[in-house]
């Protein structure tokens, strides 16, 4: 169980379609030579790809994406803000444990805006108000709760970043350059010089960036003692940095390792501290939601909710190149006709396994809104 791993891939590709809905189609994205690309060149690229595969896929994407919504609106449910706020909050605080940048470079670096990950978020929560019931995820919170309270986010912790140097001189020294002097000056900043000089190969490109680190869970109580003494923001004094050893090094090899002086010495910086909190069932709703809709009996019935959104809808495709989208649409429309239509069956059968493949059928059957 997880809080926004890397990727989400259940609603992924109707993401995909929802980030940058708004840009400027002239909008300039790259030079060759002087010579400009618009977004509207890189859309109209797109299009073609794959003999149109990318568009159709784009385009029944914001087609889904319309149906969940006025689906929503009819059954009275909506994301209210302070819903959202909340959500975009956690993810700030994953992104930066995970990525080491703030959550504008972030942004930058995915080229999104934040309304563009608000409109986003607001679907997937959108969605899952359609699918699971308010009793399926107080039952899930409580049958996992025995999970869900390790989560850093749910725990007294801190998102910190460390420095990693060969001697306690240069710690020292670096400790100077990183706080501000008598004068006021504002220090150097902590991530690029991790990014220089730092030691820890794991940490040093995130500019130095550790994540999370749970009060009495850490293994290290030295650590802990400085990481939960310091405010947000806030830079520790030198200290040793002792390289743990290997589970399977030789009893000998630890004992002479616990003997012999530091060789390393590390500076940290806390960038978030969660205090103790009560864990409840909304500040979890994340993790519930993707963990409840990623098992199978609930892929399913996903599935099938965005088959019958199709098929209810009246859709239109206008342009000529979608034809193959619009003929898969009516198909569509056609077979829940005549199952409506149909005698009931004395013994009911339950349907095949449907595929949830992120590619759209030879004969131009549009992909569930799934992501891979």
């Amino acid at each position: 169980m997880h809080r926004h791993a890397a990727a989400i891939g259940i609603f992924m590709l109707i993401m995909f379609a929802a980030v940058g809905c708004g840009r400027q189609k002239q909008e300039v994205i790259a030079r060759v030579d002087q010579h400009p690309i618009t977004q509207r060149e890189l859309w109209e690229s797109l299009e073609q790809a794959e003999y149109g595969e990318a568009g159709r896929r784009g385009l029944d994407a914001l087609i889904v994406r319309q149906l969940v919504r006025h689906e929503a609106r009819k059954r009275n449910i909506e994301v209210t803000r302070d819903e959202l706020q909340s959500r975009i909050d956690a993810l700030k605080d994953y992104r930066l444990a995970y990525s080491g940048k703030p959550w504008e470079a972030w942004l930058a670096d995915t080229g999104q805006a934040e309304e563009d990950v608000a409109r986003s978020l607001s679907l997937q929560m959108l969605i899952a108000k359609l699918i699971l019931t308010e009793e399926d995820r107080e039952r899930y919170f409580e049958e996992h709760k025995d999970e869900i309270v390790e989560l850093p986010h749910n725990n007294e912790s801190v998102i910190y970043r460390q420095i990693v140097v060969a001697s306690k001189e240069e710690a020292e020294a670096i400790h100077r350059e990183l706080t501000a002097d008598e004068s006021g000056e504002e220090g150097a900043d902590f991530a690029e010089i991790a990014e220089a000089r730092s030691l820890d190969p794991v940490s040093r490109p995130r500019g130095g960036m550790m994540g999370w680190a749970i009060k009495g869970k850490s293994g290290e109580p030295e650590l802990e003692q400085v990481l939960f003494s310091l405010g947000e923001g806030e830079i520790g004094e030198p200290m040793p940095f002792l390289v743990p050893m290997p589970p399977d090094a030789e009893e000998g090899e630890a004992e002479e390792a616990e003997q012999a002086p530091p060789e390393l010495w590390r500076i940290v910086k806390v960038e978030r501290h969660v205090p103790p909190h009560e864990i409840t069932l909304a500040d979890n709703a994340d993790v519930i939601e993707e963990s409840m809709l990623n098992e199978a009996d609930h892929q399913l019935q996903l599935h099938q909710f965005f088959v019958d959104l199709r098929e209810r809808a009246d859709i239109e495709i206008v342009a000529p190149r979608y034809r193959a989208l619009g003929d898969a649409y009516r198909r569509g429309r056609e077979a829940r006709e005549r199952r409506l239509a149909a005698p009931p069956l004395a013994t009911p059968v339950a349907p095949a396994p449907l595929g949830v493949s992120p590619q759209p059928a030879a004969q131009g059957e549009p992909a569930p809104p799934t992501g891979e």
